[in-house]
């Protein structure tokens, strides 16, 4: 928190990934995907992401971007393969993160103390 109470954030998108019941019977491009987050992760846009289990609100899957605006996290969901080929629809959704705890996500980030 800072002195003037007003505890700092930073927005992030978190996107929400529901599998289209109509659908193509076609199985979804995973090695696409993949591929995907891999680019993601090079340009450093995502921070993290993964399936959810059990469902939430109809989510199978999530990932967390750090852009500068919502339409730049839609245009990276937007290129994400899944999504492209119609097999999973985007929830985009602003969150404020107040923090991050590097070790938390993996012990050999952790911070010198």
């Amino acid at each position: 928190m800072t002195q003037s109470g007003v505890i700092p954030t930073v927005s992030y998108f978190l996107v929400l990934l529901r599998p289209v019941p109509d659908a193509s019977a076609a199985e979804p491009p995973w090695q696409e995907h993949v591929a995907f987050i891999d680019e993601m992760v090079s340009h450093g846009v995502v921070l993290l992401g993964g399936d959810l289990d059990p469902a939430v609100a109809g989510a199978r899957a999530a990932y967390l971007l750090h852009t500068s605006t919502r339409a730049e996290a839609e245009g990276w969901t937007g290129r994400d393969p899944l999504v492209r080929q119609g097999s999973y629809a985007p929830d985009v959704i602003e969150w404020s993160l107040v923090g991050i705890a590097l070790n938390a996500i993996h012990p050999a980030l952790r911070l010198p103390a």
